[in-house]
């Protein structure tokens, strides 16, 4: 089954459509879209002269929704590193439960990261140590959070836009951020909500 695309015209007088629609300016809408500013111009007033690729128009296009869906330039133009926190709260494979039990209940968090050389290889949860407390002290002393792991956080790049984080943060309660292969910084929905 063919799949019908609508033509460079059609989407150029789209483009121009939402563009005003959502009240950004030409030369902003280029900055984010990585494309010149006459570039906009061209998709918007002369598609003919300017024959772009389906791909530039796209990106102007999935720009201009996703200003619309965050509704500011400053929101969209930060990245993770601009908002993570780099004070990780984490444990170690080899950290007893109690420890991590401990941190829970000093932090109130509803997971903590494991990290092991700076490379996050699974988290702990509250439920998880929750079952192991009400064992007992003698218990979490004795088991190791290596033994209790389960899947980490996802991980995002240091140039993740927050857009993208906003929809990872719908499912999950916290994403690790990676620079040189190492967990630099950790953000949670209440990051995103202080720079909203």
């Amino acid at each position: 089954m063919a799949i019908a695309l609508d033509s460079p015209e059609s989407l150029a007088i789209k483009v121009k459509k939402t563009r005003r629609a959502v009240g950004i300016s030409q030369r902003k809408l280029a900055m984010l879209s990585g494309v010149s500013q006459s570039t906009v111009a061209r998709i918007e007033n002369d598609i003919e002269k300017l024959n772009p690729s389906y791909a530039t128009i796209f990106n102007v296009m999935d720009t201009l929704e996703r200003f619309e869906e965050n509704g500011s330039v400053e929101f969209m133009a930060k990245k993770a590193r601009d908002i993570m926190q780099r004070e990780i709260v984490a444990v170690k494979p080899g950290d007893t439960a109690k420890k991590a039990i401990g941190i829970i209940k000093n932090y109130d968090f509803p997971q903590l990261p494991v990290l092991k050389g700076g490379r996050a290889v699974g988290t702990v949860s509250q439920k998880r140590l929750f079952g192991i407390a009400t064992e007992g002290q003698k218990a979490a002393s004795k088991i190791h959070v290596k033994d209790i792991l389960e899947m980490a956080m996802p991980q995002v790049d240091a140039d993740t836009e927050l857009s993208k984080l906003k929809r990872i943060l719908e499912s999950f309660d916290a994403v690790l951020v990676v620079e040189k292969d190492r967990v630099a910084g950790i953000i949670t929905i209440y990051d995103i909500l202080r720079v909203i």
